[in-house]
């Protein structure tokens, strides 16, 4: 399995042109000057139940493109997070709609 990244940002310091915005632009950028790949170079978000955090996480290759963004904003290593999905709040922030197949292939869907 390859590794997934995970930063956490109060959920206060993530409105309009917070740090979450800064992140999910500063990514998108990155993803656009790369032609949109590789295809599973991906950034997600999930809100904390509380509304305390937010996290977001950096699809394995991501790291092929995005390396100094994602060390500068110190992620750390973590678990694939679940299948994108209303009831879990994990959401897909920035990178291409086919994701979804790729890195959660329906045979694993629970997961």
């Amino acid at each position: 399995m390859e590794t997934w990244y995970k930063t956490t940002f109060p959920f206060k310091d993530c409105g309009v042109g917070g740090k979450g915005q800064r992140l999910q632009d500063a990514f998108a950028a990155i993803l656009i000057a790369n032609g949109g790949k590789p295809w599973t170079a991906a950034l997600f978000s999930q809100r904390s139940d509380d509304f305390e955090n937010l996290f977001y996480y950096f699809s394995p290759d991501a790291m092929q493109i995005a390396k100094g963004l994602i060390e500068s904003y110190k992620a750390v290593p973590c678990d694939r997070p679940p299948r994108p999905a209303i009831e879990n709040h994990v959401s897909l922030a920035v990178g291409d709609a086919r994701v979804f197949e790729l890195l959660w292939p329906k045979d694993s869907r629970s997961s």
